[in-house]
C-alpha cells in the first residue's frame, strides 16, 4: 500500500472512530466502502449498514442500495418511498477491495460470481446475516416492480484495489463475459463495472471530503441591488438542462441533500406534481417558464467568470418539487425550456431563513413546519457547540455541513434525521418505528417534536447515547448482535436510570429528569454498564434468536415497557 492510502486510511481511522487493535484489512473494506458509497449517495451514511465483508460474504465486502435517491437499509424505508413517490427508481452497488497491488482476473471472477448469487431466487452458498439482510431488501424491490415506472434497476460493479488499473485487454475480455451473464439476466437496465486502484482511490475520498460546487452558464439575469447580509444577488432565467446540472451528482442522480433547507420533501406523484410532468410531455413545454413560481438558491460563495457561475455549498431552499419533475423527466427536457430562479451569495442565516419562510409561505405550509425547520434547528445547533469538546455532538443543520471540517469524528455529527429517530426512540418511546424512512417517521411524530420551548436537554442526550453506542459497538465493547436493537436501547436507558414519570418537556423538571442519563453517559464504563443492562432487559424481553425483524414488534416493546414499570 502506497504511502498517500496509508495516511488516508489512518485519517478515515481516526475521523469514523475506529479502535487501533482493527485489523487493516477490516479497515480497509470500510475505507473502500466509504470511498464508493459517498461518490454514489451525497448525503451522511453509517458505514455499519453499507459493510457486509466477514465470514460467508460470497466475495462481497459493501452493498448500497439506494431507492429514490436515498440509501435503504430496511424494508420499511422501500414500502414508506413507493408509498409516497408512488414509483421506485433503484440503484444497487456492490464493492469488492483488496489491498493487493494487482487487479487479479479470478478474484474478479468470485466477486462477479458472488453478485449474481444474490440475485439467485433459490441461492445454494452459504451467506451471512449481513448479505442475507441486503438480499431481502433487494427482493422487496423487486416484489415492487409494477412501480418500475423509469425502468429496472441499475447494477454498478466496484472492484477496489491499491494497485493500477492497467485497461488489460484479456482482463477486460472476462470482465464483459462475466457482466454479459448478468446482462442475460434480464433484471437490471443497465450494468457497470468500475475499477477503482490507488489513484482513484485517493480522488474518490478526496471527493468526499469536500463541498459541492457546481458550475452552470447563467446569461439571462439581472443583478438585485445591494441589500442588508446579502453579498450578490441575481433573478432571471435558467435553460433547463443547466438547472440539471445543480442537481446532479456525478453519476447522475439527483444531490438529495440540496433540498435539506426545504420545508417538505418530494411529495412523489401529487396532483401538483403531476401537472407540472404534463406540461413537460406536452407541446406546450416550452411554456414551463411562464407557469412556474420557480427556484430559489442560496449559495455560501459564487466565483463568476462572465456568465460562467461556480456555486459553491448551496441549497435550493424552495423549488423542490420541480427540481425532482425536471430530473425525473430529464428525457422529455429541452434547451428551449427555461426556469425562472432566484440565485443569493448570503452566510447570515436569519437572511435565509426569512427567504425560507416567504419563499414557502406561498405554498401551503403551516407556520410549525417553518419553524421547526429553521428558528428551532438554528438554536439547537447553537445548545449543541456550547458544550465541551470531550462531549460535543456536531448538529448538521444543513447537508454536508460539516464535510469540508478536518478533525471530526464522523459519528458525533448528528443529522437532522439520526435526530429524529434517536429523539423518538428515547422519549417518545417510538423505537420500533425508527427502521422507518425518516420523512414518514417526522410525519407521524411531528407534534411531538422540535417545538418551541422544548429544552434542548432531550435531543442532545439521546443523540449522544446514539453516539456512545456506535462508538462501543465499533470498539467491540458491547457485542455487535444487539444493533439492531440500539433504538430500543435508548428507550430502555431512560426507562432504566430516569424512570415512568417523565415531565413536561418544556418544563425545568425535564432538565433534571435528563440529568442522570447525561452523566451515565458521560463516564465511559458507566455506559458500558448501562447498555448491557439494557441487553439483558432486551434478553429477558424477546429470549431466543436475534431476527432483526423483532425491533419492529409492538408485543415486544410493550413487553420492555411493561419490565420496567
Amino acid at each position: 500500500m502506497d504511502i498517500v492510502t496509508k495516511n488516508l486510511l489512518k485519517a478515515f481511522q481516526k475521523e469514523e472512530g475506529f479502535s487501533e487493535e482493527i485489523e487493516e484489512s477490516i479497515l480497509f473494506e470500510n475505507f473502500s466502502n466509504f470511498c464508493v458509497i459517498a461518490k454514489e449517495y451525497s448525503e451522511e451514511f453509517s458505514i455499519e449498514d453499507v459493510y457486509v465483508g466477514e465470514g460467508y460474504d460470497i466475495g462481497i465486502d459493501g452493498m448500497g442500495i439506494i431507492i429514490n435517491g436515498d440509501l435503504v437499509n430496511t424494508v420499511e424505508e422501500i414500502e414508506d418511498l413507493a408509498s409516497r413517490n408512488k414509483y421506485l427508481e433503484a440503484e444497487f452497488i456492490f464493492i469488492q477491495s483488496k489491498r493487493s497491488s494487482k487487479f487479479d482476473g479470478a478474484e474478479i471472477g468470485a466477486f462477479l460470481f458472488g453478485v449474481r448469487h444474490v440475485f439467485d431466487t433459490e441461492p445454494k452458498l452459504p451467506i451471512n446475516e449481513k448479505v442475507q439482510h441486503k438480499m431481502k431488501l433487494i427482493h422487496a424491490v423487486y416484489e415492487k416492480s409494477v412501480l418500475f415506472k423509469r425502468g429496472n434497476p441499475s447494477c454498478r460493479l466496484y472492484y477496489v484495489t491499491t494497485g493500477k488499473w492497467q485497461d488489460d485487454k484479456y482482463l477486460n475480455a472476462k470482465i464483459d463475459a462475466d457482466v454479459k451473464l448478468m446482462e442475460d439476466m434480464n433484471i437490471f437496465q443497465n450494468i457497470s463495472f468500475i475499477p477503482v486502484d490507488a489513484s482513484e482511490l485517493q480522488k474518490l475520498y478526496n471527493h468526499a471530503q469536500n463541498s459541492i460546487v457546481k458550475t452552470i452558464n447563467f446569461d439571462n439575469k439581472i443583478t438585485i441591488p445591494e441589500i442588508p447580509g446579502v453579498r450578490e444577488s441575481y433573478i432571471g432565467i435558467l435553460p433547463v438542462p443547466e438547472l440539471l446540472k445543480l442537481v446532479e451528482d456525478d453519476s447522475g442522480s439527483i444531490l438529495r441533500g440540496l433540498f435539506y433547507d426545504n420545508v417538505r420533501d418530494f411529495q412523489g406523484d401529487n396532483e401538483v406534481n403531476s401537472e407540472i410532468q404534463q406540461t413537460i410531455q406536452s407541446a406546450d413545454k416550452d411554456l414551463f417558464v411562464l407557469l412556474n413560481n420557480g427556484i430559489t438558491i442560496v449559495a455560501e460563495n459564487i466565483i463568476k467568470t462572465g456568465d460562467k457561475f461556480n456555486i459553491e455549498d448551496f441549497q435550493v431552499v424552495n423549488g423542490c418539487q420541480t427540481s425532482h419533475v425536471l430530473y425525473n423527466n430529464r428525457e422529455h427536457v429541452t434547451s428551449a425550456m427555461h426556469v425562472p430562479i432566484k440565485l443569493i451569495v448570503s452566510d447570515n442565516d436569519d437572511v435565509k431563513n426569512k427567504i425560507i419562510k416567504a419563499t414557502n409561505r406561498q405554498t401551503q405550509v403551516k407556520n410549525e413546519e417553518l419553524a421547526a425547520l429553521t428558528d428551532f434547528q438554528k438554536s439547537l445547533e447553537e445548545y449543541y457547540n456550547a458544550f465541551p469538546e470531550d462531549y460535543r455532538l456536531y448538529y448538521e443543520r444543513r447537508s454536508q455541513q460539516y464535510r469540508s471540517v478536518p478533525g471530526i469524528e464522523k459519528i458525533r455529527i448528528v443529522t437532522i434525521s439520526t435526530q429524529i429517530r434517536t429523539f423518538s426512540s428515547m422519549f417518545l418511546n417510538e423505537p420500533h418505528r425508527a427502521s422507518r424512512f425518516y420523512g414518514t417517521l417526522l410525519g407521524s411524530v411531528r407534534n411531538k417534536i422540535f417545538i418551541n420551548g422544548h429544552d434542548f436537554i432531550g435531543y442532545y442526550v439521546s443523540a449522544f447515547a446514539n453516539y456512545r453506542l456506535d462508538s462501543l459497538l465499533r470498539r467491540k465493547l458491547i457485542d455487535n448482535r444487539y444493533r439492531p436493537f440500539r433504538y430500543h436501547m435508548l428507550m430502555i436507558l431512560r426507562l432504566k436510570f430516569a424512570g415512568n414519570d417523565m415531565p413536561e418537556m418544556k418544563s425545568n423538571k425535564f432538565k433534571r429528569y435528563c440529568e442522570p442519563i447525561q452523566k451515565i453517559l458521560w463516564d465511559t464504563q458507566s455506559s458500558i454498564d448501562a447498555f448491557n443492562n439494557a441487553i439483558d432487559i432486551i434478553d429477558e424481553s424477546f429470549p431466543g434468536d436475534y431476527d432483526s425483524d423483532i425491533t419492529k414488534n409492538v408485543g415486544f416493546l410493550n413487553n420492555i415497557i411493561n419490565l420496567l414499570s
